[in-house]
């Protein structure tokens, strides 16, 4: 398939521009007239094509689309954003669908970016979190879709909590919003089996489902005296998320990570307060 390669004729234009006017604009001045020249470019008519290239891709069915993408992909010529845009005003159509079923990373991300948080994608989201195929980054992605559809990807993360992916899991049900026994455990029980490491990322998990059940627990879990300073603050933090308090003095001035950020933020702790020990 011949592709048309839109990036380097605009570029080639925007070279010109650019040369031609020099020092006339900033560099944030500049960045927005090349957006706004871009979206301009997809609206011109193109000699080669005789239409724009945005309707170059509005007029190719959803199977050309994708196939399409795929050969910009693999024919390494860079992937044009009238045809993303165009992907994803279709919606969770069966050849997106399709392109989650790939391995390729490039690809599976250009067409997670084109599905969004779709509704009708949640369950195929869900399983590729358990799948070995994807790495951490296509995996970081379908955790931060799947969060806006928390509710609806629930018991499929209830069921991967047990797996050794249950890092994301915990991550897209601490954004749970519906009220659920079987959440609230699973988030209490991995708060209650972390690290000092793990601590500060499961108590903000709590603090961020709501449920003030967790309170006592937190409480609990803050007044240790071998707490860190990291962990202290985030714990603090959950529990005032939860609509509690906790205002005991600890002496942190031992603690390394404590003397790190102190230094580097001249007094102020990580929140920009004024210094406490």
């Amino acid at each position: 398939m011949k592709l048309i390669d839109f990036d380097e004729i605009f570029n080639r234009a925007m070279e010109r521009e650019l040369t031609e006017h020099a020092g006339e604009r900033t560099e944030e001045e500049w960045e927005s007239a090349i957006a706004d020249a871009y979206a301009s470019f997809g609206r011109t008519v193109l000699k080669e094509l005789g239409k724009t290239p945005v309707q170059y891709f509005a007029d190719m069915s959803d199977a050309q689309l994708c196939e399409t993408l795929k050969e910009y992909i693999l024919q390494d010529v860079p992937v044009p954003d009238f045809l993303v845009e165009e992907l994803s005003s279709r919606g969770a159509v069966p050849e997106l669908m399709a392109l989650l079923n790939e391995t390729d990373e490039e690809l599976v991300m250009y067409a997670l970016g084109a599905l969004g948080p779709d509704r009708r994608a949640v369950p195929r989201y869900a399983a590729m979190l358990g799948e070995d195929a994807y790495d951490e980054h296509v995996k970081d992605h379908l955790a931060e879709l799947l969060k806006e559809r928390a509710d609806d990807a629930a018991d499929a993360m209830l069921a991967l909590a047990k797996t050794e992916n249950a890092p994301y899991a915990l991550e897209v049900l601490s954004k749970v919003k519906k009220r659920d026994e079987r959440v609230y455990a699973v988030l209490l029980s991995a708060f209650r089996a972390a690290d000092e490491e793990e601590l500060p990322l499961y108590a903000g998990y709590l603090a961020s489902y709501g449920d003030e059940r967790a309170l006592p627990v937190l409480l609990s879990e803050i007044e240790r005296e071998d707490i860190g300073f990291v962990a202290f603050q985030e714990l603090k933090y959950a529990i005032e998320a939860l609509g509690g308090e906790y205002e005991k003095e600890r002496d942190f001035s031992a603690d390394e990570a404590y003397k790190k950020i102190m230094a580097a933020t001249a007094g102020a702790d990580i929140f920009g307060r004024a210094k406490k020990k």
